[in-house]
């Protein structure tokens, strides 16, 4: 990925920036050298004095004299560097976007307070454990301590934002976690999708031939779990909700947290090093910098670590310690359910619940908007939320869903029993045995975590809360029954996981993973297979894998759906004289989602339409581009369709003919090579993969048009696809943009104790111009690793900025 003329840039984005702002032009060249981060600076709280080094990438590594301290000062470098983002994100996350960047913010407003995050969050925090609690006191402590002492060194982007720093709360600190939650868990969309095919095509063939396949390749049966096609009901004209995003204004600070991921680790006997190896690379949308991970050292007596942190959360979520090893993928756990509520007969304001009526919870929420024309420049919206046992009345406008049925959502983060929050264990887990325990322990977030300690010891957890479901079902919304559905949650130590394999690796990749004959309704939501499938490959036949073979693997293009398709491609397309070019192409293909290949290109693209025109004439375009969007809802489903040519689902009910298969490949086939000639000339085998398939980094500030590149990172081709280990997954049918890549990529070899090998998609400081906002970018395009350091040593040898925090 090139760079741009740094100077030229800086030039442009300056330009543009005083364009649209009074701020004076040393604003702008205080931002290009904050934070400061030479040095004594005051951090009130402190017990003894702390060290921060910073290396050339301008990663912190914190030396404290006490883990309070060391949290401390870890929420304080955190806000350092990531203050405009924290702000951001505290802002969506209560529902205030609003009332710093104005009408932008409403929509967003809106959903958050009608989910009732807050509301959750509060609930939450009351019942957390004094050690829970303290951990993330401390970590907000640090944070206040920047907010309200070193005001003349924040950001200029709050100011341009609107955005006014103010102290954060335990509440704050617990509403964030709960935003992450909602982020990964919100299935919601996918049961509404499923209700409206269910109404549309009724239960029993909606559930059998439309509802998600699910494989897991390590299990010797594969299933599908959507429930009893008797308990499914029509629920008339359903409006599909569009779903929640993060707003889409160039103010925006977080882009939404869609996850994904591939995680590994490799044992004793599979490396070259003879210790055990994890490998992480969580698949976000990251294209906002600086990114999404905030790289960071952590030590005190009792805790060396080294990794990276989501900003709102104290310690690292993925990295190593002296002992252990993690990473994390999003495990898709099923944490939410719709609920068809009945109002009770001739009581508006009362609702059926078994055999009681009981009256809905009325809740009253007051949104403030930025207004430069109302009075003091604010204005005041008022809102009414109904809620029942289960949750908040969700129909209407606001999440987009108007149908008929009164819905309600449940969800299991409303419901969390208390006590710790795991993350505070991981920092002090001597082995795998204990980062399960840790593991276990948390229930607000929903990770596959695979880990790995000095021993050689290698494993996985899944965590979170998911409930066990007396429908055996949460894949559609089911009617309130005479007794409560959910009965408790599955215990922790019976999520998905396993400890010490025989094949002497484990890894995750969004996948199915419950094992044979698993017990409970965890999810009927998972990424394809292919990506499993791939590192299988390659990791049963690995020995002697060193860090290069680990971070080729990470780069590994190689698309396992391909040889699925291709060959019904090929033969369909031989068959046709105007596209037997194309069939020779594919015919010829590696397999490869290679940026400088013709062959990826032909493939993604009749992919898709070929997908699309299977369904476009039973379901109609709304609801096949609601369905089809939603990527892992029906690959392998369509996938195995393949097999069948003649299926009805090829013939279109348009034409008084029957189509199959290979029909709608020749017709698809002459729609797209018009579209491709017209944008890449006559000759196929000149087009390539990486003209459309492309990924941008933009600055929240400027997310489009005129200076997008110069603020942000220059627009370039991409090879993988979302069916490689090199995820680089477009939206469906929206272009071949890339959304949803590797946000960070890690390899922690617990035989090398001086340093773990990382890179992030963007960089350390959430600062416009600074020099560490992208300086990561171009190691991250090339596919380089870049030193992390872990041993002390090593981190004073490599320190370019000291500085000392002292309490006042």
């Amino acid at each position: 990925m090139p760079r741009p003329s740094p100077m030229r840039g800086l030039l442009a984005a300056c330009t543009l920036a005083l364009a649209a702002t009074t701020l004076p032009v040393d604003a702008f060249v205080g931002n290009l050298r904050g934070p400061k981060v030479e040095g004594d600076l005051a951090l009130p709280g402190l017990s003894a004095p702390v060290r921060v080094l910073r290396d050339e990438h301008g990663i912190p590594y914190i030396f404290a004299a006490n883990t309070p301290d060391l949290i401390r000062a870890q929420g304080f470098v955190t806000a350092q560097n990531r203050l405009f983002q924290l702000e951001g994100l505290r802002a969506i996350a209560t529902g205030r976007l609003a009332e710093s960047v104005g009408e932008g913010g409403l929509a967003s407003d809106r959903q958050i307070r009608l989910l009732g995050l807050r509301r959750n969050a509060e609930r939450h925090a009351k019942l957390l454990s004094p050690e829970a609690r303290d951990f993330l006191m401390w970590f907000a402590e640090g944070m206040n301590a920047y907010i309200s002492v070193h005001g003349d060194d924040h950001p200029l982007e709050l100011k341009l934002a609107g955005f006014s720093p103010r102290p954060w709360t335990l509440e704050d600190m617990v509403t964030a976690l709960h935003l992450g939650n909602w982020t990964q868990a919100a299935n919601f969309k996918a049961e509404l999708t499923m209700q409206k095919l269910i109404d549309k095509f009724g239960a029993d063939k909606a559930l059998r031939e439309l509802a998600p396949l699910n494989v897991n390749p390590f299990r010797t049966q594969q299933s599908v779990i959507v429930g009893d096609a008797a308990g499914a009901q029509r629920l008339g004209d359903v409006e599909l909700l569009a779903g929640l995003d993060a707003p889409d204004s160039l103010l925006a600070p977080l882009a939404p947290l869609a996850v994904g991921s591939n995680n590994w680790a490799v044992g004793k006997s599979r490396s070259a090093s003879g210790a055990a190896v994890l490998v992480n690379d969580p698949h976000l949308d990251a294209r906002l910098l600086p990114g999404v991970w905030h790289p960071i050292g952590l030590f005190a007596p009792g805790i060396q670590a080294v990794g990276a942190a989501y900003p709102f959360v104290p310690g690292i979520q993925i990295g190593r310690t002296a002992h252990a090893a993690f990473g994390v993928t999003n495990a898709y756990g099923d944490s939410q359910d719709l609920f068809i509520e009945k109002v009770a007969p001739g009581q508006p304001d009362h609702y059926v619940d078994g055999a009681q009526v009981r009256p809905f919870q009325v809740i009253e929420e007051v949104i403030r908007i930025k207004d430069k024309d109302a009075a003091g420049g604010y204005r005041e919206e008022k809102m009414t939320i109904r809620a029942t046992v289960r949750g908040p009345i969700i129909s209407g406008p606001i999440l987009g869903y108007d149908g008929e049925a009164l819905l309600s959502l449940r969800m299991a983060s409303a419901e969390l029993p208390g006590g710790g929050l795991g993350v505070e264990k991981l920092l002090t887990a001597r082995n795998v045995a204990e980062v399960d325990q840790a593991a276990q322990a948390i229930d607000v977030i929903y990770f596959n975590y695979v880990f790995a300690d000095k021993a050689g010891g290698i494993g996985h957890r899944s965590t979170g809360r998911v409930p066990v479901r007396a429908s055996k079902q949460g894949s559609h919304p089911k009617p309130v029954g005479a007794t409560d559905d959910w009965r408790g949650f599955i215990p922790p130590d019976q999520m998905p996981g396993t400890l010490s394999p025989g094949r002497d690796w484990v890894g995750t990749a969004n996948h199915d993973n419950r094992p044979d004959g698993y017990a409970f309704d965890y999810s009927s939501y998972f990424a394809s297979s292919y990506r499993i499938r791939r590192m299988i490959e390659v990791l049963d036949q690995a020995k002697g894998m060193r860090t290069a073979d680990q971070s080729a693997l990470m780069m590994d293009a190689q698309n396992l759906q391909a040889p699925r398709l291709v060959p019904a491609l090929v033969a369909a397309l031989q068959a046709d004289a105007a596209n037997a070019d194309l069939a020779r192409i594919l015919a010829s293909w590696n397999g490869r989602d290679d940026k400088n290949l013709a062959a990826p290109l032909i493939y993604h693209k009749l992919y898709e339409r070929l997908a699309y025109e299977t369904y476009v004439d039973e379901m109609g375009d709304k609801l096949a581009r609601d369905w089809l969007g939603q990527w892992y809802a029906w690959q392998e489903r369509f996938d195995e369709l393949v097999k069948t040519p003649d299926s009805p689902w090829f013939d279109d009910t348009r034409t008084p003919q029957k189509e199959t298969l290979p029909d709608l490949v020749k017709r698809v086939a002459a729609a797209i090579r018009s579209e491709l000639q017209a944008r890449h000339g006559a000759d196929p085998a000149k087009w390539k993969w990486g003209d459309e398939h492309r990924i941008a980094f933009v600055s929240p500030l400027r997310r489009s048009g005129t200076g997008r590149d110069f603020l942000g990172y220059a627009e370039a081709p991409m090879s993988g696809s979302g069916a490689t280990l090199l995820r680089a997954l477009n939206p469906f049918m929206g272009g071949f943009g890339v959304e949803f890549f590797a946000s960070m990529r890690l390899v922690a070899d617990m035989g090398d104790d001086d340093k773990i090998e990382a890179v992030v998609a963007g960089g350390v400081v959430d600062r416009q111009f600074h020099p560490h906002q992208k300086d990561q970018l171009p190691a991250w395009s090339e596919g380089r690793l870049l030193s992390w350091w872990f041993a002390p040593a090593q981190v004073e040898a490599h320190a370019v900025k000291r500085q000392q925090l002292l309490p006042k």
